[in-house]
């Protein structure tokens, strides 16, 4: 959302912590999506470029909150709270989260980036700036083939020349600036990264203004020992080694995640480094313990409707996205962080324990969710077979004429669809839902899509969902026949998971345009 970096002059005394003073006073941290722009009066204010890039556009999504709105659903903080608990003055974008609950980040992916030796040799083999337009017989202005601004022809390699040249182009600014000085971006991304590890890291010659370099006399030298031990490089070692420092700390994701904790018990500790993992536990529980006591209760009331279970199942998952949202991003299925994992930088070492949290909390909640309706149980097994019981907490082919076919590809346009919508909500230049509504809106989405494919099997959608209720139900007693039906394999997971990267692989390639999906990597 839009912050003005001044904020307005309140006419009450109500006090207001200095964490969020400064900032709102400070612009030392700037999201990479939001631009400065000078008004009137000439203070500097900061608007995000996703709205710049819709201003004067007509959407359906409706307008910006005004700056009032925004300052009037601000908390009050007393004056001392930020001192005591330092972790609340970090600003809420300090981090990457890849949440379902606001637009998805943006990254520097390693195939975003050149490697060191390819920006070398591009270096050494400059190359004219359209020399493969102008192979072709193409005039092309050289500034609009950096840009971007290519025109369509019918001659494929026409285009592919200048994307090409732009491409080119792009690498060897990018190089040029790290190797002068003057990459502004590379510079804030780097002292970024160093800021929360800076006793491990020592500041780079580029990142200090010229009066701030000390001069050694010649002969002279302040550190004897560390003088002698340290090689002399040449111009070309220290540009190499400046050129892998700076490309190693552009990509230091992990350093930019390191943040201000208070780690006020043993338990806060542990809290603090497996915080993301325990809040998306949390949220799978959450949302799954109701998502099966609903099934339970239509199931045992003999009243089954299906629009009931719909809208629980919608309104459990909206309740989910709010609890744990903002921490771990409330991917609440694999297939979910697969996806962003490979189409949008989400970091592959966290992925292991996001899996377990799935599959712990969702055998975890169907222990639970029968427990609470055990005696409901019991009485409707006395009356009436199992099979209601067990459609209740894994989904399968609900009528003898489902056929395998119909079962998976019922799997795989769901959670394609689903995929679609949450790479779409999460998408910064289209058009992002404002004020936290992605999580309302995507527990809306799962009740369409529970509508219209949970008839035939369930609508899983997710492998966490119908696998751990599975093992559940086998520790409760019930027979390993819920394994001996390969739609626990061919359902869940593998049309799951094959519809939710089709699904993000459409979207990419049809609206998606940054850098870090593999659809815009150049063949």
């Amino acid at each position: 959302m839009d912050e003005e970096s001044h904020p307005r002059e309140r006419s009450d005394a109500q006090p207001r912590s200095p964490a969020r003073t400064r900032a709102a006073t400070n612009a030392d941290y700037i999201s990479p999506m939001r631009t400065s722009v000078e008004n009137g009066s000439g203070t500097r204010r900061y608007s995000s470029y996703s709205r710049a890039a819709h201003a004067g556009k007509p959407t359906l999504a409706g307008p910006d909150g005004t700056p009032q709105l925004r300052l009037a659903q601000e908390p009050f903080v007393q004056p001392g709270y930020a001192d005591l608990n330092p972790s609340y003055e970090q600003a809420s974008n300090a981090r990457p989260v890849w949440s379902l609950a606001k637009p998805l980040p943006r990254v520097v992916r390693p195939s975003m980036v050149p490697t060191k030796d390819e920006l070398l040799q591009n270096l050494s083999n400059a190359q004219h700036p359209t020399e493969n337009s102008q192979r072709l017989g193409l005039d092309v202005d050289p500034n609009d083939i950096e840009q971007g601004r290519i025109d369509k022809f019918t001659d494929p390699r026409k285009m592919a020349a200048q994307v090409e040249d732009a491409r080119l182009q792009r690498e060897n600014n990018f190089m040029n600036k790290i190797l002068t000085g003057d990459g502004t971006s590379a510079r804030q991304t780097s002292r970024m990264s160093r800021t929360s590890s800076a006793r491990g890291r020592r500041p780079l010659a580029w990142d200090l203004a010229p009066d701030q370099l000390s001069t050694v006399q010649e002969g002279d030298s302040p550190d004897n020992d560390a003088s002698e031990e340290r090689p002399e490089l040449d111009g070309d070692q220290l540009e190499n080694q400046n050129l892998g420092a700076t490309l190693d700390a552009l990509l230091d994701i992990p350093e930019l995640e390191k943040a201000v904790h208070n780690n006020h018990t043993t338990w806060s500790v542990i809290r603090t480094h497996h915080r993301e993992v325990l809040a998306e536990g949390l949220g799978v529980f959450a949302q799954l313990t109701m998502g099966f006591c609903v099934n339970l209760s239509v199931t045992v009331a003999d009243q089954g409707n299906p629009n009931t279970t719909a809208w629980a199942w919608g309104l459990a998952t909206m309740m989910a996205i709010y609890i744990c949202g903002g921490v771990s991003g409330a991917h609440l299925n694999p297939a979910v962080t697969m996806v962003l994992w490979f189409f949008r930088g989400f970091p592959k070492r966290k992925m292991p324990e996001y899996f377990a949290a799935q599959f712990i909390a969702a055998f975890c909640a169907a222990l639970v969710a029968y427990g609470i309706y055990y005696e409901a149980i019991q009485n409707y097994l006395y009356h009436n077979p199992d099979t209601g019981i067990i459609n209740s907490f894994v989904t399968n082919s609900r009528a003898a004429w489902v056929g395998s076919t119909t079962a998976f590809f019922n799997e795989f346009m769901g959670t394609a669809l689903l995929i679609v919508t949450i790479l779409a909500l999460g998408d910064d230049q289209n058009a992002p839902p404002g004020a936290g509504m992605n999580s309302l809106i995507i527990g809306l989405v799962i009740t369409c899509l529970s509508m219209c494919f949970g008839h035939q099997t369930g609508a899983a959608f997710n492998p966490s969902r119908d696998f751990g209720p599975r093992l559940a139900l086998l520790a409760v007693g019930y027979p390993n026949t819920l394994f001996t039906d390969p739609y626990w394999l061919y359902g869940p997971w593998v049309g799951a998971l094959s519809g939710g990267f089709v699904g993000a692989f459409l979207y990419d390639f049809f609206i998606f345009t940054g850098g870090e999906s593999p659809r815009q990597l150049p063949t």
